[in-house]
């Protein structure tokens, strides 16, 4: 085939997977926002500006930050879209797909620079040449990276795909090319503009150079090492590391682990055991996807609570320890299935490990599936060769585009499932009952959508058996029977004595997770207007629960302290008992402006009275 014919070849199946794309994609695009949209963006007011001038760009970043660093290139790209757009979720997640449009391109220019650096690869010209097209197609349309797109706050996972793999062709490109201009020009690109901008979108930017270090080791066979002049990379890689370890050490604090495992259900052993598992079931989802597992919550996966239980712990572990064997052995026989392997653990080492994360995620695969797609392409591609095929165009064309079409159904599907939340909840929890979080957002959904009210029974049953399930899912998540006490309130309901005690026994004795800093003021807003819901009693009860909760952070006890003290002040009308909780407060929180003046409010009619008397 002459080049220019391959070129419009190439040329016409990149139209035809990005029109397939955007037809996946496309149910999900007229969804709203969800999950971690609403704190991060719909109730994120710092990024809902008015005007481009710099102070409302510099006051785009003084909202709640996401990871230590802040993620000032995400967290900028949300004021301009909230600028130019307003809050419509569908011009999110519009530019959320056009994103992952241009990284699928870019994933083919990494793969077809990949191809050329590694050795003792047995492929013909035709497959150098459409097997990056493929895997680009593959991963662009693949239904574990719907949720990365459709779920819009993931941008920040996006972005820092998108630097990444920039900075990892600008640093293949810079290798490639004698010493000069150019080739300290690419290097720089990547280093030191593209990398930044990655770790600046999103903390996962950190791994660039344990992916280069990957692509390094794997470069070169027995009969073809690296060559003196690119020794250097190797040193320049676990420098990087190194100063990247000393620097999050040095900014969060040797006993930053301990404090925020304490707001865990898990230690970090039952992590790193549990994690072993997680990966296979990435690693199948990936390679061979089943539809019914793929899930925006993934809390239904048992912690390994140690190597034997459940009993698969064990098994992952040996897994994991065959395959880094594996990839040690065979290194240099099949360097790029051993690079398929490490680039998927590799990929994984930050938010798959130590870091107390919630357990899975499907957006954490986003750049490591690439690692597996790469290797099973290969291996495909190089098994159909070596078979005698009478019209070998035809099977490699059937070959290629039957996986393609499988997981652009997929993806449509997935889309169409998020794009309403109503059927899509109620379907997520049918397929995972024993996930806390899926059972409670079907509740919701259907509370949201006007259903379970005082004249509708048989919604309310499904209202609360989702919430109860929710409860019994998991024995720490309180939400459940939060949900249960204000929609009871809320429907005309009674609120049985059973969820008081459950609830307030949970928010004293279960550690809070992060999802829990919202619970003082959910509970407060139906009590303000509905004051007959709860008995002063129980309501004193489950504030002070949350307070009296030793596991949990100082803010958020001082909120259940300040919340009930305005419970106490407009409900039970009882200032004095007001004063002394917003005090016990402002102790927790001493530098806390705010409830000092609170406080202030309170000591300033005793003043007044003093004076007069005098």
């Amino acid at each position: 085939m002459s080049n220019r014919r391959r070129v419009l070849s190439v040329s016409v199946a990149w139209i035809a997977v990005l029109v397939l794309a955007l037809a996946a994609f496309a149910p999900g695009l007229s969804g709203g926002f969800f999950f971690d949209d609403n704190p991060n963006i719909v109730s994120n007011n710092a990024i809902q500006i008015e005007d481009l001038t710099l102070s409302s760009l510099k006051g785009s970043l003084q909202g709640p930050t996401a990871g230590p660093l802040g993620r000032p290139v995400s967290v900028l790209s949300f004021a301009l879209t909230h600028y130019f757009f307003g809050l419509d979720p569908f011009a999110f997640k519009a530019i959320n797909l056009a994103i992952h449009g241009v990284n699928a391109m870019l994933v083919a220019w990494l793969v077809a620079l990949l191809l050329r650096r590694l050795r003792g690869i047995q492929l013909s010209e035709n497959a150098r040449v459409w097997l990056p097209v493929w895997v680009a197609a593959i991963w662009l349309i693949h239904p574990i990276n719907v949720v990365p797109v459709m779920l819009a706050v993931q941008r920040m996972t996006l972005l820092s795909g998108m630097f990444m793999l920039l900075a990892l062709i600008s640093h293949l490109k810079g290798i490639s090319k004698p010493p000069g201009r150019a080739k300290w020009g690419w290097l720089a690109a990547g280093w030191l503009v593209f990398w930044p901008l990655s770790v600046l979108s999103k903390e996962t930017g950190f791994l660039f150079p344990l992916y280069v270090l990957v692509i390094t080791l794997f470069s070169g066979t027995p009969a073809v090492s690296v060559s003196a002049r690119q020794r250097w990379v190797i040193p320049a890689a676990l420098l990087s590391l190194a100063v990247i370890a000393a620097a999050m050490v040095s900014l969060l604090g040797w006993s930053w682990l301990d404090t925020a495992y304490s707001a865990r259900e898990f230690s970090l052993p039952q992590r790193l055991l549990t994690e072993a598992r997680v990966l296979w079931f990435y690693a199948a989802q990936i390679v061979i996807p089943d539809y019914g597992a793929f899930a925006l919550y993934h809390d239904d996966l048992a912690i390994s609570t140690d190597i034997l239980h459940p009993t698969t712990t064990l098994l992952a572990v040996i897994g994991w320890v065959a395959v880094i064997l594996g990839i040690l052995r065979f290194r240099h026989q099949q360097p790029i299935l051993c690079l398929a392997a490490a680039w998927f653990l590799a990929g994984h080492t930050l938010e798959s490990t130590i870091l107390p994360l919630e357990i899975a995620h499907e957006y954490r695969n986003y750049l490591p599936s690439l690692g597996l797609l790469v290797g099973v392409a290969y291996l495909g591609a190089a098994v159909l060769q070596k078979l005698r095929l009478d019209h070998p165009q035809m099977t490699f064309s059937l070959v290629a585009i039957i996986p393609v079409l499988v997981l652009a159904l997929f993806t449509w599907l997935r889309s169409d499932q998020l794009a309403n939340p109503l059927v899509g909840s109620q379907i997520e929890a049918g397929r995972h009952p024993q996930s806390a979080r899926a059972n409670y957002s079907a509740a919701l959904a259907l509370i949201q959508a006007g259903y379970g009210d005082a004249g509708d029974p048989i919604a309310g049953h499904f209202v609360q058996y989702y919430l109860k399930q929710a409860g019994a899912a998991d024995f720490s998540f309180k939400l459940g029977y939060v949900g249960l006490i204000v929609w009871s309130c809320a429907s005309g309901r009674t609120v049985e004595r059973g969820w008081i005690d459950e609830l307030a026994r949970r928010l004293e004795h279960t550690p809070m997770s992060p999802a829990d800093a919202d619970i003082p003021d959910t509970l407060l807003k139906p009590l303000l207007s509905m004051p007959q819901c709860l008995d002063r009693g129980d309501a004193f009860r489950l504030f002070t629960a949350g307070a009296d909760n030793s596991g949990a952070n100082r803010r958020l006890r001082a909120k259940f302290l300040e919340d009930a003290s305005t419970y106490e002040l407009l409900v039970a009308l009882d200032p004095g008992q007001a004063r002394d909780l917003l005090a016990r407060a402002s102790a927790l929180l001493p530098d806390d402006q705010r409830l000092r003046e609170r406080l202030e409010e309170f000591e300033l009619p005793t003043r007044v009275t003093g004076k007069r008397r005098s």
